[in-house]
């Protein structure tokens, strides 16, 4: 069967149900501060405010430079 599938997705219950779902949050921030322990400077925090939750990794551009694509990994491997 082949042809294009449009998903529709309803925003105010995207928002409820995900972005402001604290288990999903929990699961999410735990994966990416167990793999930040790759490097010392990597931080990892909760952001909840505003009209969405969601985890943070932030790094050194001189460490992202040579370790180059290392964000991009761990984000590819967070699973939900």
């Amino acid at each position: 069967m082949s042809g294009k599938v449009k998903v529709v997705l309803n925003r105010a219950n995207v928002s409820k149900q995900l972005l402001h779902n604290a288990q999903l949050l929990d699961d999410v921030q735990a994966q990416v501060e167990g793999m930040a322990q790759v490097h010392k400077t990597i931080k990892v925090y909760r952001n909840e405010g505003g009209d969405r939750g969601n985890v943070v990794a932030t790094i050194p551009m001189a460490v992202e430079d040579k370790h180059r694509g290392l964000m991009a990994d761990m984000l590819a491997k967070v699973r939900v």
